[in-house]
């Protein structure tokens, strides 16, 4: 095996004078080569960070995507329980419509108008409850521009700030309020 190392022509104490010869060559090869620069490690390091950015990028723009998908589903499913929040509504209120038409029917004969109208005002109201509705109290309360919409003022120093007549009816469901009561003040 040995005989595969040496050269044919080169008698065996040359070889081992230059084999410190060659070791020597390389360690100035290395000495030429200059270590990095500063430069070269910062652009190392720059190019780095661009890496990272990208990668950082594309982790945002996918997130991006996805809450953007969230945004479409929720609004989606929104509008469906908002469809949905009116079929019942609608469904709930239907028997007070017709007796409304029983009580224009009714209308002819004075005596039974009044009892139609009062049957049809218990229903919306049991539509309502049921609905989870409530009436907004005015009469007598003091004046919320939150639950209350002043559309007259009286003066009436004894009732300053109080609603003295309601003009209609407001509602709320649950903390919202649908339609806010139509009222008239004292100032």
């Amino acid at each position: 095996m040995a005989s595969k190392t040496k050269h044919p022509n080169v008698p065996q104490e040359e070889q081992v004078e230059q084999a410190p010869d060659v070791v020597e060559q390389n360690q100035e090869q290395a000495a030429e080569q200059p270590a990095p620069t500063r430069e070269e490690e910062l652009a190392a390091q720059l190019e780095a960070l661009k890496a990272e950015s990208t990668k950082q990028k594309e982790v945002y723009l996918r997130m991006l995507a996805e809450y953007d998908n969230f945004r479409k589903r929720t609004a989606s499913e929104s509008d469906k329980a908002r469809v949905s929040g009116i079929a019942t509504a609608l469904t709930a209120l239907l028997p007070a419509i017709d007796s409304v038409n029983r009580a224009i029917e009714m209308l002819k004969e004075d005596e039974k108008a009044l009892a139609g109208i009062q049957q049809i005002k218990r229903q919306f109201e049991q539509a309502l409850t049921s609905l989870g509705v409530e009436e907004i109290k005015a009469l007598g309360e003091e004046f919320d521009p939150e639950v209350h919409n002043a559309v007259m003022q009286e003066e009436d120093a004894d009732n300053a700030g109080k609603v003295i007549q309601v003009l209609q009816a407001g509602y709320r469901f649950k903390q919202y309020v649908i339609r806010p009561a139509m009222v008239k003040v004292a100032v």
